[in-house]
């Protein structure tokens, strides 16, 4: 299974941003991380789309995860080790 995983983070010093990020890198999980400014209004309008889709609040970061194989995207807001637990078994071969 073939997915790209990119990680949207707030700039400075976030919590929950950096705990995505040790923990995906302590699972070995390859990411791409976007820093999100302030001033970047459209990104974060549409963030926000997303989270209102998911139903969920959108604390930073966000993970998501296309799978080049399918095309489908997945992904969650906030630091969540158990869904990073599960990409990673995705990823073994």
């Amino acid at each position: 299974m073939s997915k790209l995983v990119t990680l949207y983070t707030k700039p400075g010093s976030c919590g929950q941003c950096t705990a995505t990020i040790r923990a995906l890198n302590k699972a070995k999980v390859p990411f791409q991380e976007i820093v999100v400014n302030p001033s970047d209004k459209e990104s974060i309008d549409e963030l926000k789309r997303i989270a209102k889709e998911l139903g969920e609040a959108a604390p930073m970061p966000y993970v998501l995860v296309l799978d080049r194989d399918t095309e489908d995207i997945t992904g969650w807001f906030g630091f969540q080790p158990d869904k990073i637990k599960d990409l990673k078994k995705e990823l073994q071969p």
